[in-house]
């Protein structure tokens, strides 16, 4: 799963490498945080593709019930790809909202006996990269979850009690994440794990 990024990266510098001209100029980058913090972070979206927003992780669909929202976004800071189809919280906005998370890197930790050993993951080149998400917009309020997938050899190493990773799209797969005209087919096609000679991980303290 993933419940810890990195969002060191200024709007200005991803605004630049995802050739975008319009992002909020009031957005201070967070560095490492936890979803359960519900942490306002960049996202491009599919209805806005040449926008940088910012929206708060932990998707809440559009029916939540005001007394279960701060319950429900615990539970949705991650989508899995093999019931996102289903599941009531996610399958309107796989089909027709989805997202682009824009990060430095996450962490996840192996268990190895009573020990929790920390990484840090990042792309090979080290630049900022997107991760595939889904959203909804409750009470005015954009919200986001990140879809996940079964992990690569190397995250099934790290993250080896459930064996899952986020879905992290390379630079040609990002925008095709966006297009409206994709089916149910093509969507599941891209909801694949990156291929782990793309990825880097060191032990941090």
């Amino acid at each position: 799963m993933c419940y810890s990024v990195n969002a060191r990266a200024e709007l200005v510098e991803l605004a630049k490498l995802n050739k975008i001209l319009r992002y909020p100029d009031s957005y201070v980058s967070v560095g490492k945080i936890s979803g359960f913090a519900h942490p306002p972070l960049p996202v491009i979206t599919q209805e806005n593709p040449q926008e940088i927003q910012l929206f708060q992780w932990g998707l809440l669909p559009v029916w939540a019930r005001e007394d279960k929202a701060a319950e429900l976004a615990n539970m949705t800071l991650n989508a899995r790809e093999d019931s996102i189809f289903e599941k009531p919280s996610f399958r309107d906005s796989i089909q027709s909202k989805r997202c682009l998370l824009l990060i430095d890197g996450f962490y996840e930790w192996r268990h190895e006996g009573k020990q929790k050993i920390p990484y840090y993951i990042t792309l090979t080149d080290q630049k900022p990269f997107a991760l595939g998400g889904i959203y909804s917009v409750w009470k005015n309020r954009p919200t986001f979850s990140i879809v996940t997938t079964k992990a690569n050899p190397l995250m099934e190493y790290i993250h080896n009690t459930k064996k899952r990773m986020p879905l992290i799209l390379n630079r040609e797969e990002e925008r095709r994440w966006l297009d409206p005209e994709l089916t149910r087919a093509e969507i599941k096609e891209l909801m694949q794990p990156l291929d782990e000679g793309q990825m880097e991980a060191k032990v941090i303290a």
